[in-house]
């Protein structure tokens, strides 16, 4: 692999080509030539050493740190993006197939997580799918312990739907931190719309208990 500014531009260019084909009508001679082509690539391409995400996200000094059981929050002031995980499918620039979010801090206790959700991850028409809000959220959440420098792994989430989550719309989620004791996280999230909240979640989530030999414990 020469760059991961490489792996972006053809991540990019493959979501943009899911568009199209999950919502284009396209003539059949369109969508086999489509075939042929993707075929064909593949046939080049699926022969290439296996990737490793672990070993991805090492690269990456902010996460290396954090797998290695350090705790670092990242300085950030509150607006600021955050790069939660760039190789994941809710908003990483490196995901073929990501959905697109992106996360602000709001305060050293929340997380924003906004975007345009595509008519892709549909579940019944004219709304997003449950499973994938259920996936947003949880990634909001994931982003808010990595801001406050955790690496925690979901126990339980809870999700309760108010509302159709709006497909082509701007959305909205958060999450902020609600209580800790000890090792579980309780954190609450909201998705909002144009027209109102339409879920709300509440997910536990445990640290990391192996800290290495002198690093810095976690408050």
């Amino acid at each position: 692999m020469s760059s991961w500014d490489a792996v972006a531009k053809v991540a990019k260019a493959t979501r943009r080509l899911n568009k199209a084909i999950s919502g284009r009508r396209l003539p059949d001679k369109d969508l086999e030539e489509i075939a042929v082509a993707i075929e064909s690539l593949a046939l080049r391409f699926d022969s290439g050493s296996q990737r490793n995400k672990l070993d991805d996200m090492l690269t990456r000094p902010h996460l290396a740190a954090i797998y290695a059981g350090q705790y670092t929050p990242l300085e950030l002031e509150d607006g600021d993006p955050i790069e939660f995980d760039p190789f994941s499918v809710a908003g990483g620039e490196y995901h073929p197939a990501a959905i697109g979010l992106s996360f602000f801090k709001e305060s050293d206790e929340s997380v924003i997580g906004k975007g345009t959700i595509d008519p892709m991850f549909a579940g019944p028409p004219e709304r997003v799918h449950g499973g994938v809000q259920a996936l947003i959220i949880d990634e909001v959440m994931g982003a808010l312990n990595r801001m406050r420098g955790r690496q925690a792994y979901t126990a339980y989430l809870k999700v309760n739907y108010k509302g159709p989550a709006p497909l082509g719309e701007p959305v909205t989620f958060r999450a902020w931190v609600d209580h800790i004791d000890g090792r579980k996280i309780t954190l609450m999230g909201t998705g909002d719309g144009p027209d109102g909240r339409f879920m709300e979640a509440e997910g536990l989530f445990i640290q990391r208990e192996d800290q290495p030999a002198g690093s810095e414990p976690t408050p």
